[in-house]
């Protein structure tokens, strides 16, 4: 079986086997997140030596996924695996500890596919991601992940749960969104269990199709709608440059991306202002927002109107992040 391309071939016997060129193979109905059936036709194709199946002849391949960081690789916020997190946080990038209190979740790299793990703890654990409604048209859409040990609940914007996931291996569940607000796909596992997960999808349509990774870039373009952290790369980065206003404010600016709604600002680290010659204290910042550009007023003591000021890291572990999370 050398062939490496999309090919069209059919699902037979019990249990099922694909045949190509002559050869069969045997292929497990979970292997498609969709489900196989006898006599089904389908797209295959060999991804390195696996014969996997991409679609269901007749459709149109695998939908969009709704959810962003779907595979749980950007992590702005710099979350440590094997720590806790606390109730109602964020963690990975998109992803919230939806529990009622503390869990710890953890996360290893193999083969380029990140697996998370959510611990055991004496109650139960949600985690899971916010879509918000501007990306959630009305009618039936579908959730499906590679979870083993978590099953799935969907909730709307009131905190009710609209739908629920059966199983709690690679479980799936359909559920009708209004168009007018936010929902929320959720791994529920049990008190006293773990679960493991490396996907998570969200779809239009009440049928799961394939799922696919996306790129680094796109994932990290999405997160950054709703978040975005500059860390400082050492001491003295410089985050942003302005000028001083009067003897006690300097104004700097600071472009962002284009973000969900108007950002919060958190800062962490030893935050200072230089103007070539002198390091100063700052005593506190006010944030304006206007589009994509945030002004920052720095109240200080001895600064020099018009003078260019440039706002720098005071140390190696310095961050400002913006957040307009849901």
């Amino acid at each position: 079986m050398a062939a490496r391309f999309p090919m069209a071939v059919v699902v037979t016997g019990a249990p099922l086997t694909i045949t190509v060129e002559g050869a069969s193979a045997v292929v497990a109905a979970e292997d498609f997140v969709g489900g196989l059936a006898t006599d089904d036709r389908v797209q295959a194709a060999f991804l390195g030596d696996r014969l996997t199946v991409l679609a269901k002849a007749g459709g149109n391949g695998p939908n969009p996924n709704l959810l962003i960081n779907s595979d749980f690789v950007v992590n702005q916020r710099g979350a440590v695996s094997g720590t806790s997190v606390v109730a109602d946080a964020y963690f990975l990038d998109r992803w919230k500890n939806l529990s009622t209190g503390a869990r710890g979740f953890s996360w290893a790299d193999v083969g380029g596919v990140r697996t998370l793990t959510i611990g055991s703890a004496s109650v139960s654990a949600e985690v899971g991601q916010i879509i918000e409604a501007a990306n959630l048209p009305s009618g039936v859409h579908t959730v499906s992940t590679d979870a083993v040990g978590a099953s799935l609940n969907v909730y709307n914007a009131a905190g009710t749960v609209v739908a629920s996931g059966v199983g709690t291996t690679k479980p799936t569940v359909s559920f009708t969104a209004d168009g007018t607000q936010d929902y929320s796909a959720r791994l529920l596992t049990d008190a006293g269990t773990t679960a493991t997960v490396s996907w998570m999808k969200v779809e239009r349509g009440a049928v799961a199709t394939p799922y696919q990774p996306p790129t680094f870039d796109d994932n990290l373009r999405a997160c950054r709608r709703f978040y975005v952290r500059y860390t400082a790369r050492g001491q003295y980065t410089r985050f942003a440059a302005g000028f001083g206003k009067d003897s006690t404010r300097i104004k700097v600016l600071i472009g962002i991306p284009v973000m969900r709604s108007e950002v919060t600002m958190t800062t962490s680290g030893d935050l200072r202002t230089y103007d070539e010659t002198t390091i100063g204290a700052i005593s506190s910042m006010n944030i304006n927002q206007q589009g994509e550009m945030v002004t920052l007023e720095l109240v200080v003591t001895g600064a020099t109107a018009f003078r260019p000021y440039v706002l720098i890291a005071g140390g190696e572990t310095s961050f400002i992040a913006f957040d307009a999370e849901l």
